[in-house]
């Protein structure tokens, strides 16, 4: 049986298979796939443990394939409800990105193996947090320091409303559209934290 202690995930293989067969999949399409492609004995005695644990395996495989994609100027895109590999533009339409990657705290979650075994109370615990949130459709979880840097980053002001950030998406997506001669891993960069600036707008309302 698969343990926490084990640092290779056994489905990442089968995960890939899946997203490149199958492009533009939610989360749960995908947990369906896999549930008819692998034969999982329960990972745990406590069924809200043993659903957690399975989550747990497809969130850290897919964030594993978006590490390791990056050498082949590939990446994974992943929200709750779109998971689809980006190819790599032309190397006369590359650009390097001067833009700051910002964190992402669920990233940093899934692959932590150490976070595999987690309490009963602890599962409550992500429910009622950035869990919860993640699977009604939101990956932007931001901290304070990241949103305000984003936000500053985009030139906005420093109590935004949605048409001002639209305003502001929309300029930047025209400017960086790979059909408008713009780089596509800097437009997709520009979409994800558009993403998150609209979710943290959102939750704060």
């Amino acid at each position: 049986m698969f343990t926490g202690r084990t640092m290779i995930n056994p489905i990442i293989n089968i995960i890939f298979d899946i997203i490149s067969a199958t492009p533009h999949l939610k989360v749960h399409e995908l947990a369906a796939q896999l549930k008819n492609q692998t034969d999982f004995t329960a990972l745990d005695d406590d069924p809200s443990k043993d659903l957690f644990k399975r989550n747990f395996l497809i969130m850290n495989g897919l964030y594993q394939l978006q590490n390791e994609l990056r050498d082949t100027h590939h990446d994974v895109h992943i929200s709750a409800l779109d998971i689809y590999i980006v190819a790599p533009p032309a190397p006369s339409a590359r650009c390097k990105s001067d833009s700051p990657q910002i964190d992402d705290p669920l990233k940093a979650y899934y692959l932590d193996w150490h976070n595999y075994d987690t309490s009963t109370e602890e599962i409550e615990s992500l429910l009622a947090q950035f869990w919860q949130r993640y699977l009604t459709g939101s990956n932007a979880v931001l901290t304070q320091q990241d949103w305000t840097a984003l936000a500053h980053k985009w030139q906005l002001p420093a109590h935004y409303d949605l048409p001002t950030l639209q305003k502001a998406w929309r300029k930047l997506a025209l400017s960086n559209h790979p059909d408008k001669g713009g780089c596509a891993a800097a437009f997709n960069q520009i979409k994800h934290e558009y993403e998150q600036l609209k979710a943290m707008l959102c939750a704060v309302r």
